[in-house]
């Protein structure tokens, strides 16, 4: 699918990057998440209580679901 799949949190560099991190914890997209999701930081239970449209344009404004030209596919 070209999307990257490496372990390394691309968005701030450390650890793993997992669900978790992305939607609750992630310090760099904390302004989005708040823009977003109506806070800056959120417990795993809280997700629950989120629309997927909340959701699912949360993960667009996180620009992590582009493709990665790093493992050579082709920009859109």
């Amino acid at each position: 699918m070209g999307l990257c799949n490496d372990p390394m949190r691309r968005k701030c560099g450390t650890e793993e990057e997992t669900s978790v991190h992305i939607l609750c914890e992630c310090e760099v997209l904390a302004s989005l998440r708040h823009a977003h999701l109506g806070s800056f930081f959120l417990d795993p239970e809280d997700i629950r209580e989120l629309g997927m449209g909340t959701i699912w344009n949360y993960a667009k404004g996180t620009r992590l679901l582009q493709p990665s030209t790093e493992y050579g596919a082709q920009a859109a």
